[in-house]
């Protein structure tokens, strides 16, 4: 099938934009990235009402006006950040991660990969830089991997697939066969970096989240109790504009003696209760703007 215009002109941004930032210092590309935040935030409001309205929904009358506002705008500029960020994973190296704070919670990722009988599942939420946890892991020789949804261009989705390999963390695409290449890479001793905090498309299961309730899919659950190994929760903090630290949580392990379903649910109410208070701690480090917002109906 031909490309569409519209796939070839995004492409060819996407391209001159990542090649232009690549050779830029961080601190430069970061302020170019906090203009462009600033000019679609304020001038073109992108999606500037949603995100306020969704503070709201969540936090009530716990912050005034000013400070949703504020809130939404750090949690915008962020995400342009990781976008600059992850256009120069590729000149990351490890004594580059070596100088970040998260570094602090890996000992403890390499002592479980070495106790438990296979990998484990390491369960994320989109907050900070949730990525730069995935690439730091992989530059240190975490045998992780990750699931993808392919993108709608072709060329973006080709140009995104071959970024994300520029290092050793597999990324395997969700189609049919996505269950079965999870729980065999998993048994066979590596990690699942994963992100929980997506709305199902289907009725899944309701799990009291942001002071709501998700409509999410027993994923993690399932690979956890399919391989008999833990999850370990953690969450991502921008700190400045260019340090990165990370908390990892104690485990949680499925119960084979419960049933299932019963114990995919206790699963996620545990874990996504752990990630909603540590939301609450910094909410500005949390990805307001998800058009596939988790507590939106089916």
């Amino acid at each position: 099938m031909a490309n569409r215009p519209k796939h070839v002109v995004e492409y060819a941004l996407l391209v001159g934009a990542g090649g232009l930032i690549r050779v830029l210092p961080l601190r430069v590309g970061l302020c170019l990235g906090w203009f462009m935040a600033w000019c679609m935030h304020y001038l073109g409001g992108f999606r500037r009402a949603e995100a306020i309205r969704r503070l709201d929904e969540v936090f009530g009358d716990r912050f005034s006006d000013q400070e949703r506002k504020h809130i939404a705008w750090i949690s915008w500029r962020n995400l342009c950040f990781n976008a600059i960020e992850a256009i120069r994973f590729s000149k990351l190296t490890l004594e580059d991660v070596k100088k970040q704070p998260l570094v602090n919670e890996a000992p403890r990722l390499f002592k479980a990969l070495e106790e438990e009988k296979a990998g484990y599942i390491f369960a994320t939420i989109h907050m900070g830089n949730w990525d730069m946890a995935g690439v730091t892991a992989d530059l240190m020789g975490m045998p992780i991997f990750s699931i993808a949804r392919r993108q709608k261009n072709p060329l973006t989705d080709d140009y995104l697939n071959k970024a994300r390999n520029a290092f050793n963390m597999e990324v395997i695409l969700n189609d049919s066969k996505t269950l079965k290449g999870v729980i065999r890479r998993i048994r066979a001793g590596k990690v699942l970096a994963i992100l929980p905090d997506v709305r199902n498309k289907t009725e899944a299961y309701p799990i009291p989240f942001l002071n709501g309730e998700a409509n999410l899919g027993a994923g993690v659950a399932l690979f956890a109790r399919q391989c008999d190994c833990p999850i370990y929760p953690a969450v991502v903090r921008r700190v400045g504009w260019t340090k990165h630290e990370a908390i990892v949580f104690d485990p949680i392990r499925p119960d084979p003696t419960v049933e299932k379903t019963e114990d995919w649910k206790r699963i996620m109410v545990e874990m996504m209760a752990l990630f909603d208070a540590e939301i609450a701690k910094t909410p500005e480090q949390y990805f307001w703007y998800n058009k596939r917002w988790v507590l939106d109906p089916i």
